[in-house]
């Protein structure tokens, strides 16, 4: 497998330090552990072992992983799995991805009736996707939706 020219860690290497520093304001304990552990990750800092090819007897050296969520380097495997898995289960049509945002103005009314916000979210999301089904059976196109705003 061939490594990429260029991986978060080599950047967390090069400027993590001062990133931190730069930040020391908002960053926490929790954020360097983690930027720490994906620039260890696969590196002598972590300790490595020998792997021998029994045919060939080939040796080359790997270095261990840091195991952290939040690496890109050791969740690759289970993303790619889980990745997989979802794929199985999605069904044979064709799917549109479609986010809705609400403004900024809004938020606070929003956390404070939770149980109220998913009844009117679906209500409108609903009135919405049905209006754009209209708008695209009238002759509107993909295209020119991009360039208009749609608004709550």
């Amino acid at each position: 497998m061939n490594r990429p020219p260029l991986e978060v860690a080599d950047i967390v290497r090069a400027q993590g330090n001062r990133f931190i520093e730069n930040n020391r304001h908002w960053i926490h304990a929790l954020h360097c552990k983690v930027l720490r552990a994906i620039a260890h990750c696969r590196t002598a800092a972590l300790g490595g072992h020998r792997d021998q090819c029994p045919r060939c007897g080939h040796s080359a050296i790997s270095y261990n992983s840091c195991r952290n969520r939040h690496c890109p380097k050791c969740q690759n495997g289970a993303r790619d799995k889980w990745l997989a898995a979802r794929q199985h289960e999605l069904l044979a049509v064709p799917y549109v991805h479609v986010v809705f945002t609400l403004p900024h103005q809004l938020s606070q009314l929003i956390l404070q009736n939770k149980s109220k916000r998913r009844m009117i979210t679906i209500l409108t999301t609903n009135s919405r996707v049905h209006l754009f089904r209209r708008w695209t059976r009238l002759g509107g196109s993909n295209k020119s939706l991009r360039r208009r705003r749609i608004g709550w």
